[in-house]
């Protein structure tokens, strides 16, 4: 299914735009404890019935202790750095000016990140923080996104690589869901839902 006639794309961030498993495996190499990647990714992967459907990363920046001794903590929240992943910018380049472009992001600083990573003033129409009392996949904060567009829900094609969050949440908020499945996941989208491996494949589908 292809995504033609959509007026918006919107994007998730963390685990879409932004590499969190990279930015990890280079902070715990930095405090000399590579083991971290492998317990961030054993306690942060949400499965459903034995299939991976979410991977929240982002828990190692708010929840640390979680995952590493106290005594290392400090020097990788310091040398935490995810980066954008390669395909972020050359597709952003190659839809800016044929759609509109825009952010819906759970991570409370989010707006802080596009503009480290020089997104926000030149990519993004406009950029939503959800509201934590109404994070997706709640309705009301696509409902945010759509009116900050101003653009009918049909016409968005929102892109993540959540399941829960960020697939089954633009669906029931009437968005057209594209899921971004970086990672082979065995998980099977309902009919509607566009999949794509790279965020290359987005510019010929709109």
């Amino acid at each position: 299914m292809s995504l033609a006639g959509v007026e918006a794309v919107a994007f998730d961030l963390d685990d879409t735009l932004i590499d969190w498993s990279t930015g990890i495996a280079r902070a715990a190499a930095a405090v000399g404890a590579p083991d971290i990647s492998e317990r961030v990714r054993t306690e942060t992967w949400v499965r459903r019935d034995g299939v991976v459907v979410d991977r929240q990363h982002w828990r190692t920046l708010h929840e640390p202790h979680t995952f590493m001794p106290e005594a290392v903590v400090g020097a990788f929240l310091a040398a935490l750095d995810p980066p954008l992943f390669s395909d972020v910018a050359p597709t952003i380049n190659a839809l800016r000016g044929r759609v509109r472009l825009a952010l819906l992001t759970n991570n409370p600083f989010g707006t802080q990140v596009v503009e480290r990573h020089g997104l926000h003033v030149d990519c993004f129409d406009c950029v939503v923080v959800a509201d934590p009392r109404m994070r997706k996949p709640d309705p009301r904060a696509f409902g945010r996104l759509v009116a900050a567009l101003g653009v009918p829900a049909a016409d968005i094609a929102y892109v993540g690589d959540s399941v829960p969050a960020d697939v089954e949440g633009a669906i029931r908020a009437g968005l057209r869901a594209v899921w971004l499945d970086r990672w082979g996941d065995p998980w099977l989208p309902p009919d509607g839902v566009v999949r794509i491996t790279s965020l290359l494949e987005l510019p010929a589908q709109c």
